[in-house]
């Protein structure tokens, strides 16, 4: 059955309009986005872009059907293996995304074009990079103007980078509020005062948010005149804003992804036993997407990338997935492993407009397999969530499951529980196997040693459509 879905975060631009039909993305191009669309064609300019891995290709096809009656033109894009959004992101992954932009800019003005936004939610992670989404972004340039997404450039990447830099990594969660880009003015409150009299924080963040004040106050009386910019300004403004984002340092407290060693927690028998299954099932699976619950520094995820899989890594420490963000250009390079950081306890709600606009994590799966090792104690001990709700959720966003039981005599999980007593929620391998059970299917049972095991599951459905497969 064909099914065609709105992108409900693309409904605010009259130039354009996203939608999906039988799992390809389209855009609808409408009459206020012609001009910017067949003068940067003309030019080559999406195709300077995308040959640079800056844009997203597309492809010019005949409207069809799904189209909005409006559309002029079509494109047809390659889908994303994962929508992922900047309050999910690594510092180096927002500041890289910023730099994007920049990049951009760089290539449009000198032709007669820029980008009419400068939001970080134009950028997303296509298993190789960062890329630009928003093909309509691009339009012509107005001679003399200034940059009309200055503003949000910086409310989208300087203010929260800064904040994140000179005050706390954490501030990076202002993200969920503020999903329209943080107000300049409270970031300059945050910041310290020594840090926003810095000569180019002082330029964009701190005399930006006065002159937007300011400009807002003269807009309502009719005399606010916009300074004039020439090519030179304005590609000078450019270099001055990447001079600035590149200066910016975030060094993490946290010490976790420097001192990490494999096995230190319970010896190199067992994980290299658990790697071998690991290793093993995702061979056997051949999943398409991968989640990585609790993926630290992406020991699991890069087994699991090494057999074509698209895998999203999540963890709670912004130090584990910056790291980890940071090998994909070492190590790990040519793995398509996108580290998204986040409190699985706590994981991303479905935001914006009708809480439709931003995906939640649940609205972003099912993915073929969910990794959850080391995980269910944490979720258990430190959070409060019992067996049974684990289990079910769990379900909603994985087709198949390998999960980690770990007893309570495990030295990790004592450590959990010195501080508790027996002051916690029941936990035992029993209510553990039947919790799952109302959910999934067993397919394996491994043990590790005598106090850790891994279970492969199959959701009930996806298990019941394998087996009947396979007796006819």
């Amino acid at each position: 059955m064909s099914l065609v879905k709105q992108n409900e975060g693309s409904f605010r631009d009259p130039a354009n309009r996203v939608f999906s039909f039988n799992r390809d993305i389209y855009r609808a191009i409408f009459a206020a986005g012609v001009q910017d669309y067949t003068s940067a064609k003309s030019k080559g300019v999406y195709a300077r872009l995308s040959e640079a891995g800056i844009l997203v290709p597309h492809q010019e096809i005949s409207i069809p059907p799904a189209a909005p009656e409006e559309t002029v033109y079509c494109l047809r894009h390659v889908s994303l293996p994962m929508v992922s959004y900047p309050w999910e992101w690594s510092y180096t992954m927002l500041k890289e995304a910023a730099l994007l932009h920049l990049d951009a800019m760089e290539i449009l003005v000198p032709q007669g074009f820029w980008l009419r936004d400068g939001s970080a939610l134009n950028v997303q992670y296509d298993g190789k990079g960062l890329r630009l989404i928003d093909t309509l972004s691009i339009g012509l340039r107005k001679k003399n103007h200034p940059w009309i997404a200055y503003r949000q450039f910086c409310s989208h990447f300087l203010a929260p980078l800064a904040l994140a830099a000179y005050k706390d990594i954490r501030t990076l969660a202002l993200w969920r509020e503020y999903i329209d880009g943080y107000p300049l003015d409270l970031a300059i409150r945050m910041i310290s005062f020594r840090k926003r009299y810095l000569s180019r924080l002082f330029i964009h963040l701190t005399l930006h948010a006065r002159f937007q004040q300011k400009g807002q106050g003269n807009d309502q009386k009719g005399d606010y005149k916009a300074p004039i910019f020439s090519d030179a300004s304005l590609l000078g403004l450019i270099r001055s804003l990447r001079r600035t984002v590149s200066s910016l340092r975030w060094k993490p407290h946290s010490s976790v992804w420097r001192q990490y060693q494999p096995g230190q927690n319970y010896g190199d028998n067992v994980l290299n036993l658990k790697k071998q299954n690991v290793d093993r099932i995702v061979g056997r699976l051949k999943p398409a997407t991968v989640w990585d619950l609790g993926g630290n520094t992406g020991e699991f995820s890069s087994i699991a990338a090494s057999h074509g899989s698209f895998v999203v890594s999540i963890d709670a420490d912004p130090a584990c997935t910056d790291h980890l963000y940071q090998r994909l250009k070492g190590d790990l390079q040519g793995k398509s492993i996108l580290p998204l950081t986040m409190n699985l306890a706590n994981p991303s709600p479905a935001l914006g407009w009708n809480e439709k606009e931003r995906y939640g994590l649940r609205d972003r799966g099912p993915a073929d397999l969910v990794m959850a090792l080391a995980l269910v104690h944490h979720l258990v001990f430190s959070h409060n969530i019992p067996l049974p709700s684990i289990a079910e959720w769990l379900s909603s966003i994985g087709n198949h499951v390998v999960i980690e039981y770990i007893s309570k005599n495990d030295p990790m999980v004592s450590l959990l529980l010195k501080a508790r007593g027996n002051e916690h929620l029941p936990y035992s391998q029993d209510l553990f196997e039947s919790s799952f059970a109302h959910h999934f299917s067993l397919l394996e049972k491994m043990e590790l040693n005598s106090s850790r095991s891994l279970y492969l599951y199959a959701k009930k459905q996806i298990a019941y459509e394998t087996n009947s497969s396979t007796d006819h």
